[in-house]
């Protein structure tokens, strides 16, 4: 029987990280890492459909959704770490990550990491670092969130976000979305307090990484997607990563840009699920090789 259920982790330092589970109970794990200013939601279109054969864990990161801001920016490292204590907490072994953009950093900066934790993982819009253009985009961001708040900030983020059929087509929706995830992520937050702090701790925290001295020490398959559309990660970003990554392989995908798992979820559901049946190797979904099948 496939169950859902949503829950709050308290990390070392007393933050709480809110979290969904879906799935039949034994199934194989997937972790699902969402990007910068978003929350769990990110997955609403795929996520319920993998949880048909494997376990699948959503979660609000620091700052987003409903878990805790404590008001120090997110690093990568601080993401990797929470990651871990959630997933060893709960229990999780073997596990598929899956992240887009900033989720797709943790993806990598967890394989760095842990090597041999994971099954693999699937990056998309995955890169090697943050560069000087990207950091000049982050700080405009934050400019434009400052000035004239969520709504002033959406003219400058939703042409890097999204490719531009699919903004074009539902842009008021996702408006109404981008400004009610800037003011997320401060459960139980009091009156008078920074409404958009979750969301400028997030960008703060972004601003300084870089991943690629280490790449190359990752060893479990990878899968590395980018939009072909995609201004704020292009494809070359996602190559320069995958060059240095020896178990990867590297998938350009038309006609979508920033956010393929939200703009494309079935064309997005079909390259995992072709990924994990590669990492099975023939096994079920549920994890027993031929053999096993009664």
């Amino acid at each position: 029987m496939t169950g859902a259920h949503a829950k709050f982790w308290t990390l070392p330092d007393g933050v709480q990280l809110h979290y969904r589970i879906q799935g039949p109970a034994g199934a194989p794990w997937i972790v699902m890492f969402n990007g910068l200013l978003s929350d769990h939601t990110l997955w609403a279109g795929v996520a319920p459909k993998l949880a048909k054969h494997y376990r699948v864990l959503t979660y609000d990161m620091r700052g987003q959704g409903k878990s805790d801001a404590p008001d120090h920016p997110y690093h990568l490292a601080q993401s990797v770490s929470d990651a871990l204590d959630l997933m060893e907490g709960l229990g999780i072994n073997r596990p598929l990550l899956v992240g887009l953009s900033n989720g797709a950093a943790v993806v990598l900066g967890l394989l760095v990491r842990r090597p041999g934790y994971a099954r693999g993982g699937i990056a998309v819009a995955g890169k090697a670092r943050v560069d000087f253009a990207m950091k000049l985009r982050i700080q405009h961001w934050m400019d434009c969130l400052e000035a004239g708040g969520p709504l002033l900030q959406f003219g400058a983020v939703a042409p890097f976000l999204w490719g531009d059929r699919f903004l074009e087509k539902r842009y008021e929706v996702l408006r109404a979305y981008h400004a009610s995830l800037m003011s997320s992520g401060q459960k139980g937050h009091q009156a008078g307090e920074d409404p958009y702090r979750g969301a400028r701790n997030q960008m703060r925290g972004a601003l300084e990484w870089t991943l690629e001295d280490r790449l190359e020490d990752i060893m479990d398959p990878v899968l590395l997607l980018s939009g072909a559309e995609d201004l704020l990660t292009p494809p070359w970003k996602g190559l320069e990563a995958a060059k240095r990554i020896s178990t990867s392989r590297f998938e350009v995908i038309p006609g979508v840009g920033h956010s393929y798992p939200v703009e494309d979820p079935k064309g997005f559901l079909a390259r995992v699920e072709t990924f994990l049946d590669e990492l099975e190797g023939g096994a079920d979904r549920d994890g027993r090789t031929p053999a096993q099948t009664p």
